[in-house]
């Protein structure tokens, strides 16, 4: 290099090399959420009705022109839950909105962030919370979860027992043991055999990982294109082929990051999600040079029938 060249190192006028997109690493999916249907609610208390068959008999038969008789009729089950109000704030300089920058506007960007964020913890509520809030002026109202409504098919460990949604009690934790596939099998039994058609089995990634070793993935390696070479190592599967049919086996990161040790086998068929005030971005009164804003969901779990569904608890970390 010749003597004195002027060079990058010793320039001050060199506009910065920052491109004008924010890129986001955080996972924004909720499974179970997305998977349930999606209601509405009238009041903070959300009540619905259920109902059950009675058990198949081999003995109905009736003689040949005998008199009708009538049984007692069980009624219906009312039962309900609470609305919970997410919501996040947050606040921008005028300065910070009038400054040049790379990136989009700073409310337009902290407006579809904190969306995201609110839809995570609502799919963390709706599938951990083990017991319901009533609330007051000083108390937040709090849904109840799938965690605190699966009582009838309850798979825990020792020591563990099921939650009571009719007592608002939430489980109570037994000693931790390993995700088998005999686990997973007898959660799908029983739900089954209650009635569900469960197709979907939401776990921590970690657990996804531990199921993709399970006996039935025994076909370790696939053809590519249809050669017939085997050039694919399979290490996993994404559909869990069960005696009562096919069912998803779907990672939840949101699990992980709650640490919820869980497995739910969920029929998404009886289960929703019911809204009472929906998504609203509020801009808030100005206090000073700033701009204020909240962005509040209103909603709870609609749990229409736990027993189609199931839960393991107690998993090892």
């Amino acid at each position: 290099m010749p003597a004195n060249t002027y060079t990058t190192y010793t320039a001050v006028g060199n506009r910065e090399d920052l491109i004008n997109k924010v890129f986001q690493i955080s996972p924004t999916d909720t499974p179970f959420t997305s998977a349930i249907e999606k209601t509405d609610a009238e009041g903070v208390y959300h009540e619905w009705q259920t109902d059950s068959l009675r058990a198949p008999t081999d003995s109905n038969a009736a003689v040949e022109g005998a008199d009708a008789t009538y049984n007692e009729q069980d009624p219906t089950k009312r039962i309900g839950n609470r609305c919970q109000i997410v919501q996040d704030t947050f606040s921008v300089s005028g300065t910070q909105e009038a400054v040049k920058r790379a990136g989009p506007k700073e409310v337009a960007r902290l407006s579809a962030k904190k969306a995201i964020e609110l839809k995570k913890d609502i799919e963390a509520t709706s599938l951990v919370s083990g017991a319901a809030v009533v609330g007051s002026k000083t108390v937040a109202r709090k849904m109840r979860g799938v965690k605190g409504w699966c009582e009838t098919n309850f798979l825990g460990g020792a020591g563990a027992a099921a939650p009571d949604p009719d007592n608002n009690t939430p489980p109570v934790a037994g000693t931790a043991r390993p995700f088998t596939e005999d686990l997973l099998k007898e959660a799908l039994r029983l739900a089954y055999e209650a009635g569900g058609n469960v197709t979907q089995v939401h776990m921590r990634p970690v657990d996804k990982q531990r199921a993709s070793g399970f006996a039935g993935n025994a076909t370790r390696m696939e053809s590519v294109n249809g050669t017939g070479k085997t050039a694919v190592l399979q290490t996993s599967y994404s559909i869990y082929a069960s005696d009562f049919g096919n069912v998803a086996m779907i990672p939840n990161r949101v699990m992980s990051a709650v640490n919820d040790t869980a497995v739910y086998a969920i029929d998404p068929s009886m289960w929703a999600l019911a809204t009472l005030r929906a998504f609203e971005k509020e801009e808030l009164a100005k206090i000073g040079d700033a701009r204020n804003w909240q962005i509040t969901w209103e909603g709870t779990l609609e749990a229409r029938n736990e027993a189609s569904s199931a839960q393991i608890r107690d998993l090892a970390a």
